[in-house]
């Protein structure tokens, strides 16, 4: 039976959810063992396990260093979720003056000790494979829990949300319709869910940064802009789903 600890960092903890849906099926019960989880059990030290799933992004010294100790007590780390892969929603306070934000958010910031930025899981330590998503897919996570026992792992898929949309047969709303849209800059995963209601996809699964440069990211935001949404929204949107890959394409690097 293959031993398995999950970590949660920084986050709004929609992954932890996913992972314990993909912890359902009777088939990975049957070859799992739950070492480490704080949502389901009381063990209070990570020992020797087969992999580790970590949600969340990085935001204090002890987070950092508990990720650092999980690296060591396994020989497969897995980051799960765009915050674990990218930041996340919480790294839009990045470049902000983070004392700031401590007393606009909490009543005793003299409390709070975090990090000035946030940090992405894959900047802390080695990761052997990452499955994005705001949440990331339960499937996502069972399948990869069943290959992996099988002596296995899943095949990555390098496409955005439109191939999604194309296998679906689902009419393409921002050329046919002029909604706005981030599914030809979003890495695929989520189904297509957002386009599937007729609404844009809004990117939570990240800035599709295999083949985007910063003419390309251009192009497509003035695409935007021109169906009505302005340069500040777009801006929040891309950062808020990989602030660390949309701060190399502005400035025109290749990720």
């Amino acid at each position: 039976m293959y031993r398995i600890a999950i970590v949660k960092l920084t986050s709004c903890s929609g992954c932890i959810n996913e992972v314990i849906y993909a912890l359902t099926s009777r088939d990975i019960v049957d070859k799992y063992r739950v070492e480490y989880f704080t949502e389901l059990t009381d063990v209070e030290d990570l020992g020797e396990v087969d992999i580790v799933f970590v949600e969340g992004s990085v935001s204090n010294k002890h987070q950092e260093e508990f990720v650092k100790n999980a690296r060591a007590k396994t020989g497969f780390l897995v980051a799960i979720g765009t915050c674990a892969l990218m930041g996340g929603v919480q790294s839009l306070r990045n470049g902000v003056d983070v004392e700031v934000v401590k007393r606009t958010v909490y009543p005793e910031p003299r409390y709070i000790d975090i990090y000035s930025d946030v940090k992405p899981v894959t900047d802390v330590v080695k990761v052997d494979l990452v499955i994005p998503g705001c949440p990331v897919n339960g499937d996502a996570v069972a399948s990869l829990l069943r290959k992996y026992s099988l002596g296995g792992l899943p095949i990555p898929i390098y496409e955005s949300v439109c191939g999604e949309c194309k296998r679906k047969r689902f009419e393409c709303i921002l050329v046919a319709k002029g909604i706005p849209c981030l599914g030809p800059i979003t890495i695929s995963g989520c189904g297509a869910i957002c386009p599937s209601f007729d609404r844009g996809c809004y990117g939570c699964y990240g800035i599709k940064y295999f083949d985007i440069d910063r003419k390309n990211l251009e192009s497509f935001i003035k695409r935007l802009e021109e169906l009505g949404l302005n340069r500040e929204d777009v801006d929040t949107l891309l950062k808020g789903y990989g602030f660390k890959v949309y701060l190399s394409l502005t400035k025109g690097e290749k990720k």
